[in-house]
Protein backbone atom coordinates (compact mmCIF):
# COMPACT_ATOMS: atom_id res chain seq x y z
CA UNK A 1 0.00 0.00 0.00
CA UNK A 2 1.49 3.29 -1.12
CA UNK A 3 -1.89 5.28 0.45
CA UNK A 4 -3.33 5.65 3.95
CA UNK A 5 -6.87 5.12 4.01
CA UNK A 6 -7.04 8.65 4.72
CA UNK A 7 -4.95 9.90 1.32
CA UNK A 8 -7.73 7.25 -0.74
CA UNK A 9 -10.51 8.31 0.58
CA UNK A 10 -9.69 12.30 -0.33
CA UNK A 11 -8.86 11.17 -3.84
CA UNK A 12 -12.14 9.37 -4.45
CA UNK A 13 -14.22 11.98 -2.93
CA UNK A 14 -12.84 14.20 -6.17
CA UNK A 15 -14.10 11.87 -8.83
CA UNK A 16 -15.96 13.20 -11.77
CA UNK A 17 -17.22 12.45 -15.09
CA UNK A 18 -15.29 11.86 -17.99
CA UNK A 19 -15.19 14.42 -20.09
CA UNK A 20 -14.86 14.64 -23.58
CA UNK A 21 -13.89 18.41 -25.26
CA UNK A 22 -14.20 18.72 -28.71
CA UNK A 23 -11.67 21.07 -30.75
CA UNK A 24 -9.92 23.20 -28.33
CA UNK A 25 -6.33 22.46 -29.84
CA UNK A 26 -5.30 24.09 -32.40
CA UNK A 27 -3.48 22.17 -35.28
CA UNK A 28 -0.46 24.50 -34.74
CA UNK A 29 -0.50 23.19 -31.49
CA UNK A 30 -0.89 19.48 -32.59
CA UNK A 31 2.46 20.11 -34.87
CA UNK A 32 4.17 21.67 -32.05
CA UNK A 33 4.02 18.62 -29.97
CA UNK A 34 4.67 16.27 -32.68
CA UNK A 35 7.74 17.65 -33.08
CA UNK A 36 9.07 17.46 -29.67
CA UNK A 37 8.27 13.87 -30.16
CA UNK A 38 9.66 13.77 -33.59
CA UNK A 39 12.73 15.52 -31.78
CA UNK A 40 12.53 13.97 -27.98
CA UNK A 41 14.73 11.25 -26.36
CA UNK A 42 13.13 7.81 -27.02
CA UNK A 43 12.59 5.38 -24.47
CA UNK A 44 11.54 1.98 -26.85
CA UNK A 45 9.72 -0.02 -23.85
CA UNK A 46 9.66 -3.89 -24.28
CA UNK A 47 5.80 -4.17 -24.28
CA UNK A 48 5.79 -2.23 -27.37
CA UNK A 49 5.32 1.76 -26.92
CA UNK A 50 7.58 4.34 -27.90
CA UNK A 51 7.47 7.28 -25.03
CA UNK A 52 9.37 10.52 -24.84
CA UNK A 53 8.94 11.44 -21.10
CA UNK A 54 8.76 15.14 -20.09
CA UNK A 55 8.53 16.12 -16.10
CA UNK A 56 7.60 20.05 -15.83
CA UNK A 57 9.03 20.32 -12.07
CA UNK A 58 11.09 23.20 -12.11
CA UNK A 59 11.10 26.11 -14.14
CA UNK A 60 12.25 27.74 -16.39
CA UNK A 61 9.46 25.78 -18.71
CA UNK A 62 9.60 25.33 -22.78
CA UNK A 63 7.02 27.69 -24.68
CA UNK A 64 5.46 24.65 -25.99
CA UNK A 65 4.40 23.62 -22.47
CA UNK A 66 3.34 27.17 -21.39
CA UNK A 67 1.12 26.66 -23.94
CA UNK A 68 -0.33 23.49 -23.41
CA UNK A 69 -0.79 24.64 -19.43
CA UNK A 70 -2.95 27.63 -20.90
CA UNK A 71 -5.33 25.11 -23.11
CA UNK A 72 -5.41 23.13 -20.32
CA UNK A 73 -6.01 24.37 -16.83
CA UNK A 74 -9.35 26.19 -17.65
CA UNK A 75 -10.76 22.89 -17.88
CA UNK A 76 -9.17 21.06 -15.03
CA UNK A 77 -8.51 24.57 -12.44
CA UNK A 78 -5.51 24.37 -10.02
CA UNK A 79 -3.34 21.55 -10.14
CA UNK A 80 0.56 20.12 -10.15
CA UNK A 81 1.73 17.52 -13.03
CA UNK A 82 3.51 14.83 -11.90
CA UNK A 83 4.32 13.60 -15.17
CA UNK A 84 3.78 13.55 -18.81
CA UNK A 85 4.36 11.41 -21.89
CA UNK A 86 4.52 11.09 -25.51
CA UNK A 87 3.52 8.06 -27.04
CA UNK A 88 3.49 6.16 -30.03
CA UNK A 89 1.72 2.61 -30.17
CA UNK A 90 1.18 -0.05 -32.37
CA UNK A 91 -0.85 -2.12 -30.01
CA UNK A 92 -3.82 -0.29 -28.13
CA UNK A 93 -3.09 0.21 -25.06
CA UNK A 94 -4.75 -2.81 -22.43
CA UNK A 95 -6.29 -2.17 -18.86
CA UNK A 96 -4.12 -0.12 -16.42
CA UNK A 97 -4.14 2.86 -14.16
CA UNK A 98 -1.89 5.85 -13.89
CA UNK A 99 0.08 6.02 -11.23
CA UNK A 100 3.78 6.45 -9.45
CA UNK A 101 4.96 4.77 -6.42
CA UNK A 102 7.44 7.18 -6.28
CA UNK A 103 5.64 10.24 -5.75
CA UNK A 104 2.59 8.53 -4.16
CA UNK A 105 0.85 11.87 -6.02
CA UNK A 106 -2.50 13.01 -4.71
CA UNK A 107 -3.95 12.00 -8.13
CA UNK A 108 -6.15 14.40 -9.77
CA UNK A 109 -6.88 14.33 -13.67
CA UNK A 110 -5.02 12.66 -16.49
CA UNK A 111 -5.28 14.70 -19.54
CA UNK A 112 -5.08 13.12 -23.25
CA UNK A 113 -4.05 15.29 -26.26
CA UNK A 114 -4.50 13.06 -29.11
CA UNK A 115 -1.92 13.89 -32.15
CA UNK A 116 -2.16 11.71 -34.73
CA UNK A 117 -4.24 8.92 -36.25
CA UNK A 118 -5.85 7.96 -39.37
CA UNK A 119 -9.18 8.12 -38.04
CA UNK A 120 -10.82 8.68 -35.08
CA UNK A 121 -11.14 5.69 -32.93
CA UNK A 122 -12.54 4.94 -28.97
CA UNK A 123 -10.57 5.36 -25.84
CA UNK A 124 -12.18 4.03 -22.55
CA UNK A 125 -12.56 4.67 -18.64
CA UNK A 126 -13.96 2.53 -16.01
CA UNK A 127 -15.72 2.91 -12.96
CA UNK A 128 -13.13 1.10 -11.45
CA UNK A 129 -10.26 2.68 -9.62
CA UNK A 130 -7.12 1.21 -7.92
CA UNK A 131 -4.44 3.26 -5.36
CA UNK A 132 -1.81 1.22 -4.46
CA UNK A 133 0.48 1.57 -7.53
CA UNK A 134 0.85 1.50 -10.98
CA UNK A 135 -0.65 -1.63 -12.91
CA UNK A 136 -1.97 -3.43 -15.61
CA UNK A 137 -5.02 -5.70 -14.72
CA UNK A 138 -4.66 -9.47 -16.32
CA UNK A 139 -7.48 -10.92 -14.07
CA UNK A 140 -7.53 -14.83 -14.55
CA UNK A 141 -3.35 -14.61 -15.35
CA UNK A 142 -1.65 -17.75 -14.27
CA UNK A 143 1.84 -16.17 -13.75
CA UNK A 144 2.60 -15.74 -10.23
CA UNK A 145 5.61 -17.98 -9.49
CA UNK A 146 6.17 -18.77 -12.73
CA UNK A 147 8.28 -16.06 -14.06
CA UNK A 148 9.14 -17.51 -17.96
CA UNK A 149 5.97 -17.47 -18.58
CA UNK A 150 5.46 -13.84 -17.07
CA UNK A 151 4.13 -11.04 -19.45
CA UNK A 152 6.69 -8.57 -19.77
CA UNK A 153 6.34 -5.03 -17.73
CA UNK A 154 7.72 -1.85 -18.26
CA UNK A 155 6.15 0.20 -15.49
CA UNK A 156 3.14 -0.90 -14.10
CA UNK A 157 3.00 -4.53 -12.69
CA UNK A 158 0.52 -7.26 -13.22
CA UNK A 159 -2.33 -7.58 -11.59
CA UNK A 160 -3.75 -10.79 -11.87
CA UNK A 161 -7.76 -10.29 -10.32
CA UNK A 162 -9.95 -7.65 -10.28
CA UNK A 163 -11.55 -8.18 -6.81
CA UNK A 164 -8.74 -5.67 -4.93
CA UNK A 165 -10.49 -2.59 -7.12
CA UNK A 166 -12.25 -0.19 -6.03
CA UNK A 167 -15.82 -0.48 -7.50
CA UNK A 168 -15.74 -4.17 -8.39
CA UNK A 169 -18.60 -5.64 -9.19
CA UNK A 170 -17.81 -9.66 -9.37
CA UNK A 171 -20.29 -9.31 -12.42
CA UNK A 172 -19.59 -10.77 -15.90
CA UNK A 173 -18.34 -7.44 -18.68
CA UNK A 174 -21.05 -6.58 -21.11
CA UNK A 175 -19.96 -9.01 -24.14
CA UNK A 176 -21.41 -6.94 -26.51
CA UNK A 177 -19.42 -3.96 -25.38
CA UNK A 178 -15.90 -5.77 -25.23
CA UNK A 179 -16.48 -7.16 -28.84
CA UNK A 180 -17.07 -3.93 -30.19
CA UNK A 181 -14.23 -2.15 -28.67
CA UNK A 182 -12.20 -4.38 -26.68
CA UNK A 183 -11.47 -7.33 -28.48
CA UNK A 184 -7.73 -6.86 -28.55
CA UNK A 185 -7.86 -7.75 -24.66
CA UNK A 186 -9.26 -10.84 -23.58
CA UNK A 187 -12.88 -10.51 -22.26
CA UNK A 188 -11.67 -12.28 -18.89
CA UNK A 189 -9.77 -9.44 -17.99
CA UNK A 190 -12.98 -7.10 -18.19
CA UNK A 191 -14.61 -9.57 -15.04
CA UNK A 192 -16.19 -6.99 -12.26
CA UNK A 193 -15.61 -3.98 -14.48
CA UNK A 194 -17.68 -1.45 -15.69
CA UNK A 195 -17.93 1.41 -18.10
CA UNK A 196 -17.71 4.50 -16.63
CA UNK A 197 -17.51 6.33 -20.36
CA UNK A 198 -16.78 5.74 -24.10
CA UNK A 199 -15.30 8.92 -25.42
CA UNK A 200 -13.44 9.63 -29.33
CA UNK A 201 -9.87 9.60 -29.69
CA UNK A 202 -9.16 12.21 -32.15
CA UNK A 203 -6.80 14.86 -32.21
CA UNK A 204 -7.97 18.67 -31.67
CA UNK A 205 -9.62 16.97 -28.48
CA UNK A 206 -9.12 16.87 -25.29
CA UNK A 207 -10.00 14.08 -22.82
CA UNK A 208 -10.36 14.51 -19.14
CA UNK A 209 -10.87 11.97 -16.68
CA UNK A 210 -10.01 10.78 -13.12
CA UNK A 211 -6.19 9.71 -12.88
CA UNK A 212 -7.27 6.93 -10.24
CA UNK A 213 -9.27 5.43 -12.77
CA UNK A 214 -8.82 2.09 -14.90
CA UNK A 215 -8.72 3.00 -18.98
CA UNK A 216 -7.70 1.41 -22.09
CA UNK A 217 -7.92 2.03 -25.64
CA UNK A 218 -10.18 0.91 -28.28
CA UNK A 219 -9.41 -1.87 -31.10
CA UNK A 220 -8.10 0.38 -33.18
CA UNK A 221 -6.52 -2.64 -35.56
CA UNK A 222 -9.77 -3.98 -35.90
CA UNK A 223 -10.30 -0.65 -38.10
CA UNK A 224 -7.32 -0.64 -40.29
CA UNK A 225 -5.44 1.92 -38.00
CA UNK A 226 -1.67 0.73 -37.91
CA UNK A 227 -0.91 3.43 -34.92
CA UNK A 228 -1.41 6.37 -32.93
CA UNK A 229 0.84 9.30 -31.49
CA UNK A 230 -0.93 10.80 -28.34
CA UNK A 231 0.34 12.95 -25.27
CA UNK A 232 -0.81 12.42 -21.69
CA UNK A 233 -0.82 14.35 -18.93
CA UNK A 234 -1.05 13.21 -15.52
CA UNK A 235 -1.38 15.66 -12.25
CA UNK A 236 -2.23 15.87 -8.56
CA UNK A 237 -4.25 18.59 -6.38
Amino acid sequence: MIRTLEQKSEILARLEPTRHIPGVVTNRLIQLLLEVYRTGEKTYKNTGPVTVDFFPRNPPFPDWWIRVEEVITPFIGEHSTFSTNFYEVKQPHILHNDDSVALAPRLYKTVVIPLKIKQPTNFAVFDQTYLDGPVKLRHGGKFAGRTHNKPEVYYNQDLLTNDVLGGYTDKPFDYATWEDNFSHIPYTRFHGLTVEKIVTWQPGDLIIFDTARIHCGGNFLAHGIESKIGFSIFTSR
